[in-house]
């Protein structure tokens, strides 16, 4: 189920969605503790515009799926629209990819990993912030979390394997319920890190790193060739870094 772009806006301007984001975008600074340079390419797809503060100084850009829609209002010349199957982005051009909101609402993952792999450049890294299937985000619709396909940790790292990505690092986070006060949320971040190691298992989202193996394994390849006889070529305007 495509998650619609009022929803995920409504959400993030929230008390609870600022909340959420706060705790994602450490979780992301502690798997990558160096901040991306200037001249990086950054790409986000899904809904990855709460990170954005992640990196102010980096070259970001956004792929929003063609079915979940983007807002007026948005700077049109770093967020565009695209099938999930063919982002507009030169092969091997992106520094670092994160995928917010983008792999739990895919009609085809395998596909749309198969673009994740072709956009990043040989050892690039991806981060994708999935739903955790076992843990009580996904249960649930007041949050963007429960809508779509959640992930366990072995399924996600399956799919990477099998898409040609060498699996990183894996960490849960926002391990307490959605549906405690945000106040008292915010007194318990000792007992959400102490969660986070003794029970990682029942954390909201899954944070999985995954890097660009070059060259991809034959059986990966051949994979690759079978799903791509399926699709009709179009254009891929290219997103360039600024100069």
């Amino acid at each position: 189920m495509a998650l619609d772009i009022n929803d995920l806006t409504d959400f993030y301007a929230s008390p609870l969605g600022a909340h959420v984001t706060a705790r994602l975008v450490g979780s992301v600074r502690q798997i990558w503790p160096n901040p991306a340079a200037a001249d990086e390419l950054v790409l986000g797809y899904g809904y990855a515009l709460p990170l954005r503060d992640l990196w102010p100084h980096a070259d970001w850009h956004f792929i929003m799926p063609a079915q979940q829609g983007v807002m007026a209002g948005v700077d049109r010349r770093s967020v565009v629209l695209a099938d999930e199957r063919h982002w507009p982005v030169r092969d091997d051009s992106v520094n670092r990819l994160l995928v917010l909101h983008g792999l739990e609402a895919a009609n085809q993952v395998e596909l749309l990993l198969d673009e994740a792999w072709r956009v990043l450049r040989p050892n690039g890294r991806a981060l994708f912030i999935i739903a955790n299937r076992t843990g009580l985000w996904a249960r649930g619709d007041k949050t963007p979390f429960g809508a779509g396909r959640p992930f366990s940790s072995p399924q996600m790292r399956q799919v990477l394997r099998r898409t040609g990505f060498v699996p990183g690092r894996m960490r849960p986070a926002l391990m307490l319920s959605p549906h405690l006060p945000l106040a008292l949320s915010r007194r318990l971040r000792g007992v959400e890190k102490l969660m986070g190691l003794v029970a990682p298992r029942l954390g909201g989202v899954w944070l999985a790193e995954a890097i660009k193996q070059v060259p991809a394994p034959l059986s990966v390849q051949r994979a690759r060739k079978a799903r791509a006889r399926h699709l009709v070529g179009v254009p891929r305007p290219a997103l360039s870094p600024r100069r």
